[in-house]
């Protein structure tokens, strides 16, 4: 079976009480994706993301955007991959980047292959203006329980009178498994 090995940048900022993604157009796909790629065998996971993020944005890790340590989750599953023509053996480690200073948001936004998606244009599979959206971004939220929705739902367990703030990482909660 073929195998899939790859490392995804999850960058998100909130807008209200949304939490948007950033994509990029995929030429050889046809639609909008996470930034990431294929892992070479020389490289680690956080290595990898690393060199997708420097030749994809072209921006500088330090300077331009910051890698987590650790990654936010690993997924391991098989689908049918509609570029390979064949089901596959997919793994791939999730990391948190954030992108550092305006000149690196200003860059990555004045680029036309990136765009902030919502979770509804992701959860549907098309941007606004009808713009596909690879399905694998839902799939990988949907695994890694990265949902803002679902993120409020558990902080609204834990405490209802809650709700994160748009300038707080939702996530940090359930990294220090709280």
């Amino acid at each position: 079976m073929r195998q899939s090995i790859a490392s995804i940048a999850l960058i998100r900022r909130g807008q209200g009480l949304d939490t948007l993604w950033l994509a990029q157009w995929n030429t050889r796909w046809r639609c909008y994706h996470f930034v990431g790629g294929h892992k070479q065998d020389d490289e680690s996971f956080r290595q990898c993301v690393i060199r997708e993020l420097t030749e994809e944005l072209e921006i500088a890790e330090g300077s331009g955007f910051a890698v987590a340590q650790q990654p936010l989750a690993r997924l391991d599953y098989t689908a049918w991959s509609d570029g390979a023509g064949q089901q596959t053996h997919y793994v791939m480690e999730l990391f948190d980047v954030e992108l550092i200073g305006e000149a690196a948001r200003r860059q990555v936004d004045a680029d036309p292959r990136n765009r902030w998606l919502t979770e509804a244009e992701i959860r549907s599979g098309r941007c606004a203006d009808d713009q596909p959206v690879s399905e694998t971004m839902g799939r990988i939220l949907n695994q890694a329980c990265l949902w803002a929705a679902d993120t409020r739902q558990v902080l609204a367990a834990r405490d209802p009178g809650v709700l994160p703030d748009d300038d707080v990482d939702r996530n940090s909660e359930r990294r220090k498994g709280g």
